[in-house]
């Protein structure tokens, strides 16, 4: 077992004590004061990787989110001039405003203690701070809401490239709309700027790779559409976003769900010769810009296309 992990448990569940025992808050980050400053990043790109808690736990316990921050750690390590802010967030129910500030900084420190006990060193990580619960990126107490709610965000910040002429890009594809036939809508190179047409979208839950109500409707659905149509077949593609992990990261998560709508219809008696491909696109084709939350959970997906035969 790696000794790593209870070490940081026992930090952690200490600093919860330290504080319920009196001592001022003040004297608790003292230590940190450094670190709680964050000023400017200069010429830098930034990307957002999203780390979820379990409701009311500072500490993590699942196998792919270690995997999301290894991923991180292995971009610290191969690039010289990328450095990290981590931030932790709490949800409105998990307790006061003061439980919160600290379950929220619990949150960020225990993966500032798990990327500095892989070797990073401390300068690569330019603040630690605990926003409690201000900064919800739900406001309502939905499931996907109370979830994502319980979460730390690092946040990835690179050398920018040289700079580009700017051009209008309406959609944020990538494309400008000097060069993209379909300039309102999201789409991709290899089709001029437009998107794909005529798929079915089966939803995930980011960072998740099972099956939950909503994907078993649209999954039972195309069941339907199969048994009365037996010249059809289909072909299925997964995908992720690019704050569910970095590269392999997202590569294996898009592959988990294109498999398992695969396995779903053959414990469904669809037989295997009416699936024409399985692919993993990981986080190469997104269906929007991710300019808000629910543009983001669209992207966590696998996608569906009939063929006839």
């Amino acid at each position: 077992m790696n000794v790593a992990r209870p070490l940081m448990l026992i930090l952690l569940v200490s600093s919860f004590f330290i504080f319920f025992a009196g001592i001022p808050a003040d004297a608790v980050l003292s230590s940190k004061a450094s670190s709680t400053v964050r000023g400017p990043l200069p010429d830098k790109v930034r990307d957002t990787v999203i780390i979820r808690f379990d409701y009311k736990q500072s500490a993590i316990y699942h196998q792919f989110t270690f995997d999301v921050l290894d991923s991180v750690i292995g971009i610290l390590k191969k690039n010289s001039a990328a450095s990290i802010s981590i931030d932790g967030y709490a949800f409105k129910d998990e307790g006061s405003d003061t439980i919160c500030y600290y379950l929220s900084l619990n949150r960020a420190l225990f993966i500032q203690t798990y990327i500095l006990g892989r070797g990073i060193d401390s300068s690569k990580i330019t603040s630690v701070i605990g926003h409690g619960k201000t900064k919800p990126l739900y406001k309502g107490t939905d499931r996907d809401g109370f979830r994502i709610n319980c979460r730390a965000e690092i946040v990835l910040a690179y050398p920018a490239p040289p700079k580009k002429v700017i051009v209008s890009d309406v959609d944020g594809d990538g494309i400008a709309d000097a060069d993209d036939k379909c300039p309102t809508e999201f789409g991709y190179p290899e089709k001029n700027g437009c998107p794909n047409r005529g798929f079915i979208l089966v939803p995930f839950e980011p960072q998740q790779s099972n099956l939950f109500t909503s994907s078993y409707k649209v999954l039972d659905s195309v069941i339907d559409i199969l048994a009365q149509n037996p010249a059809l077949n289909i072909q299925i593609e997964g995908h992720a976003y690019k704050t569910e992990g970095i590269g392999a990261v997202c590569d294996g998560l898009a592959a988990e769900r294109a498999m398992i709508v695969k396995n779903y219809f053959l414990s469904r008696r669809i037989d295997i010769s009416r699936i024409d491909t399985i692919r993993s696109l990981g986080s190469s084709r997104p269906l929007n810009a991710g300019n808000n939350p629910l543009e983001v959970q669209r992207n966590s997906r696998a996608e569906i296309y009939f063929t006839n035969h």
